[in-house]
């Protein structure tokens, strides 16, 4: 995998399938939604619930996906593997991972709509 925040082969078909005008729009969404999950996220981190990290990874994967965000993805992915297994160390342990890709996947979007 790229070691890039922004795979650019899926945003730029991202950007030719809803078009220049409607893109900033849709990061905006994705953006209050990220930033939404990142506050969950950091809540779990203290009282991990298994079952909402699974569920909670498992819609960031997704939405990570359709924009390009790989590396959130890969990590969104595991931890939802981790977390459907009752890994609840390593869960504890890979959430900082993920709320950080999270927030530069966040800045790396903005910055690509400015």
């Amino acid at each position: 995998m790229e070691n890039t925040v922004i795979n650019e082969t899926v945003f730029t078909q991202l950007l030719v399938d809803v078009g220049e005008d409607m893109l900033p729009a849709l990061v905006d969404v994705f953006n209050e939604e990220t930033t939404e999950r990142i506050a969950d996220l950091q809540a779990l981190m203290t009282s991990v619930d298994n079952d909402k990290v699974a569920q909670s990874c498992h819609s960031i994967k997704s939405s990570a996906g359709t924009y390009g965000a790989l590396i959130v993805q890969q990590h969104a992915e595991e931890l939802e593997i981790m977390a459907k297994s009752n890994s609840t160390a390593e869960v504890q342990a890979k959430l900082p991972l993920l709320i950080k890709s999270l927030e530069d996947a966040i800045s790396a979007l903005t910055l690509k709509c400015d």
